[in-house]
């Protein structure tokens, strides 16, 4: 009753004006992709984005994975030039289907939330350098929440978030042991597949232990995040599983209108 509540008051509050061009959404231009050519192109921003963010390549110019599959895929545009400048997918879960789930790869979900219902992952966020103000990721999820709360009336939303590991081991290694001493109300107890420990660093810089943006920004959105991390080989990077409460964040974003949520900068499945 709480959410659908929450439901109603987004529906007044935010749909309707979203309708509505403004001086900070006037710039974007939001779709959904519903045909391959425009899957495709999303791809191919998928791949520049990964390959400059963890030095990867994409033998085909695409990242293509078979979770794309049956996900709704969302890009938002440059209203005067038309290119792509953030992407993001998302996919409707009942408990007892995470097992096909991106996250339950990394991350042992499928028996801990199989009693759950109406939960959305959503990952492979990712925002092009020039546009990684916070700016164009607000437009972003603000055009996400009628779908993900009022369509996919989701109850949780989950997904990872990711720091590179290769040229970054300082960083990577420090962004480990706090994600280790996070109080209860920010940590989560969902294990990994396989654990990793990053080894200390041989050197690094004070500014390394500084903890990343887009971390600090999940944990003000009252996001729990897992103490371990799973050591993805094929991006080079470490992955912390993300879960939020969606009754929260509708009330938190929505009836105070506080729109801080800036979800993974160049974040390849969140």
């Amino acid at each position: 009753m709480m959410l659908d509540k929450l439901k109603n008051q987004y529906r007044q509050n935010f749909i309707f004006p979203l309708e509505q061009k403004s001086a900070q959404s006037g710039s974007y231009e939001f779709e959904w992709i519903e045909n391959l050519q425009s899957l495709q192109e999303a791809q191919r921003f998928r791949a520049a984005q990964f390959s400059q963010q963890f030095g990867i390549k994409f033998e085909s110019g695409l990242d293509q994975d078979f979770y794309d599959f049956g996900c709704e895929h969302a890009v938002l545009r440059d209203k005067w030039s038309n290119e792509i400048i953030a992407y993001t997918r998302l996919k409707l879960f009942q408990g007892h289907e995470l097992a096909q789930s991106y996250s339950q790869q990394e991350f042992k979900i499928a028996d801990e939330f199989e009693r759950f219902s109406n939960i959305v992952e959503i990952g492979r966020t990712c925002v092009h350098p020039r546009y990684r103000s916070g700016k164009a990721l607000s437009a972003l999820w603000l055009h996400l929440m009628p779908k993900v709360l009022c369509e996919m009336r989701a109850k949780h939303i989950i997904g990872c978030v990711s720091i590179r590991l290769r040229g970054n081991e300082a960083r990577a290694y420090h962004t480990h042991q706090r994600m280790k001493s996070l109080p209860p109300a920010s940590s989560c107890a969902i294990q990994p597949q396989r654990a990793f420990e990053p080894p200390y660093p041989q050197c690094g810089f004070q500014q390394d232990e500084r903890m990343p943006k887009l971390f600090d920004v999940y944990l003000k959105m009252n996001a729990q995040l897992s103490a371990q991390a799973y050591h993805d080989e094929a991006f080079n990077c470490l992955d912390y599983f993300v879960y939020l409460d969606a009754a929260r964040l509708a009330k938190d974003f929505i009836l105070q209108k506080k729109m801080i949520m800036k979800p993974l900068l160049n974040h390849k499945n969140s």
